[in-house]
């Protein structure tokens, strides 16, 4: 009889979640691009507990059904087929659409751009020409009768371009060359209102405003005296200007500034200033910056605040409502040493320890050591949070309760683990287990105590006798023990 294998299967889902190495699977839901129905899975990879590591897509209905229509034809939904001639009857992309000799946009009244990448161009092959069609809106570029370029008000005739009233807006560069002779040649200001240009023999830049020429300053040649408000007095060492209402313009003189503090006297400095410390702080000036530093030792305080801490007497407390003080031996980090000399006493209600180890010289830890008698001691213990664990002591049985699992060494030497009345947890289970231990059909048991073995031997199956049996995925019978399988049948997912 010819066996029959069954892929693993599934109506109702995509891809499965675990496939062994080599195992496939087949989802015939209704595919759609995102839900992974109506494909054909393979599992591929290194296999972690019979599960390999991937899950690949290999085909399925989802894929043909996209090539299914004449090539060479645009079809809804489906994969492009070139025909034998390597061609596509129409292509659309996005909002452009390229049919024939035609490339047109789809989009309600849509531009149709040409972008190179970069400083790439729009180039017209050589002996081509590009035409454009009438137009009557404004911004289309046409040609006159004589070959020159005009759209609204702009007209190019190969060497002079007019603009007519049109503006001339640009994010880039305009070079232009506005260079006259003497000042007695630049044109009328006033036609030229705005206008910058260039005098050669006064070597300056000018620009027409309110029916004149104004000259502007060079940044190379030119000197403050150039300005019509400013003095042309000769300047001194560390002056400055200073604006001179007499004159209405602004001359070389130098600056009195008033120097106060919240104590002494104030004073008007011209020239040098001084810095001074006082007891206990001490000033530096070097390089353009002024250090001001309290000294390394002072005394004498009775009260001392650091930003949130105060030393006052024999105390140390914080001065915010934090209710928190630190002390870090090592500011950078968790680490260092806090060394206490003498007895430490800890009044509060909470003692939190949030370290990695606790390591105690005491050769004895007492707790409830305030506790009268056991009912006093009642629930004393040790609880370990985020566990949940407990070992508690109850005063009821006089006994120490754990609320979790105990895990000891192997007690089979007799040198470790768990003891009852003397005799190590693991022998104690191995008799109790020999001795509940019943051999079955199939099933042979034998209890060696010397050994601490218990061992369950399997008989060979037969039509007559139950047992282990081996599998033949070629055939399906019983003999012998051995079974053949007419059917392998991967299941459902």
């Amino acid at each position: 009889m010819a066996s029959v294998i069954k892929t693993k299967r599934s109506a109702s889902t995509g891809a499965p979640t675990a496939l062994a190495q080599g195992e496939m699977a087949y989802s015939f839901l209704a595919g759609t691009q995102s839900n992974g129905g109506d494909r054909l899975y393979v599992g591929t990879g290194t296999e972690t507990a019979g599960e390999a590591a991937n899950i690949d897509v290999i085909g399925g209905k989802y894929f043909t059904t996209m090539l299914d229509h004449v090539a060479g034809t645009l079809t809804a939904s489906s994969a492009i087929l070139v025909d034998d001639s390597s061609r596509i009857d129409i292509l659309n992309v996005d909002n452009i659409t390229l049919n024939g000799n035609t490339i047109s946009t789809t989009n309600t009244n849509g531009d149709l751009t040409l972008s190179p990448n970069g400083s790439g161009d729009v180039i017209i092959d050589t002996g081509k020409s590009l035409r454009l069609l009438t137009h009557t809106d404004n911004g289309v570029l046409k040609f006159d009768a004589d070959g020159n370029i005009v759209t609204s008000g702009l007209t190019y005739d190969g060497s002079t371009l007019a603009l007519g009233s049109s503006n001339l807006t640009t994010t880039g560069k305009i070079y232009f060359a506005n260079v006259f002779t003497n000042e007695g040649d630049l044109p009328n200001a006033s036609t030229y209102h705005g206008m910058f240009a260039h005098v050669h023999s006064t070597g300056k830049a000018y620009f027409a405003h309110a029916a004149a020429w104004h000259k502007l300053i060079n940044e190379t040649n030119g000197v403050l005296a150039d300005l019509s408000n400013v003095s042309d007095s000769a300047f001194a060492d560390n002056q400055t200007l200073i604006f001179d209402a007499a004159q209405s313009k602004f001359r070389p003189g130098s600056l009195f500034q008033v120097i106060s503090a919240d104590a002494g006297t104030a004073d008007s400095v011209v020239g040098t200033m001084n810095f001074a410390g006082g007891t206990g702080i001490n000033t530096l000036v070097s390089d353009n910056r002024i250090t001001i530093h309290v000294d390394s030792n002072l005394s004498g305080l009775s009260r001392l605040d650091v930003d949130n801490i105060r030393l006052d007497g024999n105390t140390i407390s914080s001065t915010d409502n934090s209710n928190q003080l630190f002390i870090n031996p090592a500011p950078v980090g968790d680490s260092g040493d806090l060394i206490i000399q003498g007895n430490l006493t800890v009044r509060g209600t909470t003692t939190t320890i949030n370290s990695s180890t606790v390591s105690v010289n005491d050769l004895n830890l007492v707790l409830a050591d305030s506790a009268g008698n056991a009912a006093a001691a009642d629930g004393a213990g040790i609880t370990i949070n985020g566990a949940s664990a407990t070992l508690t002591y109850g005063a009821s049985n006089d006994r120490w309760a754990f609320n979790k699992g105990l895990n000891l060494p192997d007690s089979a030497t007799g040198t470790n683990g768990l003891f009852l009345n003397g005799v190590s947890i693991g022998e104690t289970i191995e008799d109790k287990v020999g001795s509940l231990a019943t051999a079955g059909e199939g099933i042979d048991i034998t209890y060696n105590d010397g050994a601490g073995t218990l061992t369950f031997a399997g008989e060979n199956a037969t039509k007559n006798n139950l047992g282990i049996a081996s599998f033949d995925s070629a055939h399906f019978g019983i003999s012998s023990g051995h079974i053949s399988l007419p059917t392998v049948d991967g299941g459902t997912y």
